[in-house]
């Protein structure tokens, strides 16, 4: 009987042995099911930004044109096999546009949520939503009252980027569809057809 329960015992030992020498392999195996994708991974980016108004009333504004500033922030991307994956952003971006001698400038905190798709392992296209806040605005880096703006923003972003290494390089625009202004001067309620636009060329790196 001893001999019974002490064989019962050694199987049993070794049974719990294997399982825990394959949990390595295990952890291993989903590791690389999550990291199929070229362009998984997260990390920090930042450009320039060639920001505008654009929509038919935008002439209320006068003569105005672009203004150059920049945006940076963060960025994860998950892969959902080889040719598609998903990328959300942080980012704090600048627009605004210049009229006559002045820089009208708002400030904002973006969220792009962007499908990604492969058209190889160094070339992707970028699509997809996105909601920003604004969090200032000034002309002449004085502050202005932010009350006749529609400080939520909602758009369009598309681009390309190209990766080498860590590095990625790319250019987007950013299509806003939200109304800039909700009020005029006098305080009186209007939703003009005046929205942001912006050209955005960035740096990134990915870890």
């Amino acid at each position: 009987m001893k001999k019974i329960l002490f064989a019962a015992l050694l199987l049993w030992s070794a049974s719990v042995y294997a399982q825990d020498a394959d949990v390595p392999s295990r952890v291993m195996q989903n590791h690389n099911l999550l990291s199929r994708s070229p362009n998984s991974g997260i990390g920090i980016k930042g450009g320039v930004n060639f920001a505008s108004v654009h929509g038919s009333e935008k002439d209320k504004f006068g003569d105005v044109n672009s203004h150059t500033s920049f945006h940076a922030g963060v960025f994860a991307q998950f892969g959902l096999g080889n040719f598609f994956s998903l990328q959300p952003e942080l980012l704090y971006s600048r627009k605004g546009y210049e009229r006559q001698d002045s820089v009208f400038r708002m400030d904002y905190l973006e969220v792009p949520v962007l499908a990604v798709f492969n058209i190889s392992d160094n070339l992707s296209v970028h699509l997809g939503p996105q909601v920003g806040v604004m969090v200032s605005a000034k002309v002449e880096d004085e502050e202005i009252d932010m009350e006749p703006y529609n400080t939520f923003d909602y758009g369009l972003s598309a681009g390309l980027e190209g990766k080498l290494g860590r590095f990625r390089l790319g250019t987007r625009y950013v299509h806003g569809f939200g109304d800039l202004r909700k009020q005029d001067s006098d305080g009186s309620n209007i939703n003009e057809d005046i929205k942001n636009g912006v050209i955005q060329v960035y740096l990134g790196i990915a870890f």
